[in-house]
C-alpha cells in the first residue's frame, strides 16, 4: 500500500467513528426524552385512575412497577402511585 491509500483509509475510519459516536449520542438523548415522556404519562395515569377499583387485591387501582419507579426517579419525575 502506498501513503495515499493509508491516509485515505485513516481519514475514512476517523470520519466513520465520529459519525457513529454522534449517532450514539443522539440515540441516548432520544431514549432519555422517550423515558421522560413515559414518566409523564404514568404521572397522568396515576392522577386519572387514582380512584379506579378493578380487583380486591389492588384497592388503589393504578400502580407502577419497580422498573418504572426507578426510571422516573432517575429523571426526577414523581409518580404518585403504589409500586408493585
Amino acid at each position: 500500500m502506498n501513503k495515499k491509500t493509508i491516509t485515505e483509509t485513516a481519514i475514512t475510519s476517523v470520519i466513520l467513528i465520529t459519525l457513529f459516536a454522534v449517532f450514539l449520542i443522539g440515540l441516548d438523548k432520544a431514549l432519555d426524552a422517550h423515558e421522560q415522556v413515559e414518566c409523564y404519562k404514568l404521572q397522568n395515569y396515576a392522577e386519572e385512575y387514582k380512584n379506579f377499583l378493578y380487583s380486591p387485591t389492588n384497592q388503589g387501582g393504578f400502580y407502577i412497577t419497580s422498573l418504572e419507579k426507578e426510571m422516573c426517579d432517575y429523571h426526577n419525575i414523581i409518580v404518585d402511585a403504589p409500586v408493585r
